[in-house]
């Protein structure tokens, strides 16, 4: 990837705060100052048209500011490039040094690309790529619904109903948030797959399901008005007797990788350490 390649087509989006205001700021002063135009951006404000097509993102926050960028570009892949500043950051790699050394091994194509895997949501006519979790819980608050899950896989086909709260599918890349807390496994990002997993069903048998690749989940709300969250983002309502279909999205999300340093189970299990006062 070279200057020219991505003139005009680089967006900086970055988390409000300060520290990250101040290294968007630079990292804008560097990009410009090589001639390259690039356009910056509140991860909050951002909407889908107005950021349009780009073939780089810098994406300056924690996972919450790349789960935003993963819903704005549910059609295309750009490259994204991500500097840590936030508080969780299990998406990001540790970068040593100065940022401008950074972005000049970008500019000359000095790194990997690290394919994240989304999963594919559909129903009522809509898809959703989802980068961490897609939730669908009762709307009716304190009241139980009952769900049935139909699983295709190569080799076998799976089903079941039980009454819950509501149910959550993602990627591997998503177990270490939402699926984490409601004690569902922690999966490598390299395992490719997604978890269906029940929120807190009546039935204590019933435990998160690894689903392997190739496979297809349909879940279907059988009693309940259900309301779904698109990696923390409030979508839709769904009626009783509406179905959902889930599987990979195999285009992958880009994410520019340096061979850095990452201790991925350290990273996600040291911020959910209890502090005692």
């Amino acid at each position: 990837m070279n200057n020219a390649s991505i003139a005009g087509n680089v967006a900086v989006i970055y988390r409000p705060s300060r520290s990250c205001l101040d290294i968007s700021r630079h990292v804008v002063e560097i990009l410009r100052n090589k001639g390259i135009r690039v356009r910056s951006f509140w991860v909050d404000d951002i909407l889908r048209h107005v950021i349009g097509k780009v073939d780089l993102v810098v994406a300056i926050g924690g996972d919450g500011t790349l789960l935003k960028i993963s819903r704005l570009f549910q059609d295309t892949t750009p490259l994204v490039f991500p500097i840590p500043c936030g508080r969780r950051k299990v998406f990001y790699e540790e970068l040593e040094g100065d940022i401008e050394d950074y972005i000049e091994r970008v500019l000359r194509g000095e790194f990997y690309v690290e394919l994240l895997d989304r999963v594919k949501i559909s129903y009522d006519g809509k898809t959703y790529k989802v980068l961490n979790e897609a939730a669908f819980i009762s709307r009716d608050r304190g009241r139980v619904i009952q769900i049935r899950v139909d699983v295709k896989t190569p080799t076998s086909i799976s089903g079941f109903i039980f009454d819950g709260d509501g149910i959550l599918v993602g990627p591997s890349s998503g177990s270490s948030a939402y699926h984490l807390s409601i004690s569902g496994s922690l999966m490598d990002y390299y395992l490719r797959g997604f978890f269906v997993s029940p929120l807190n069903p009546m039935e204590l048998n019933i435990k998160p399901y690894i689903v392997p690749p190739l496979s297809r989940a349909t879940i279907e709300f059988i009693n309940g008005y259900v309301e779904t969250y698109i990696d923390g983002e409030r979508k839709d309502t769904i009626s009783p007797r509406k179905k959902v279909d889930v599987e990979l999205d195999y285009e992958g999300f880009r994410i520019i990788r340096f061979g850095g340093k990452r201790n991925y189970v350290r990273e996600v299990f040291e911020k959910r350490t209890t502090i005692f006062d």
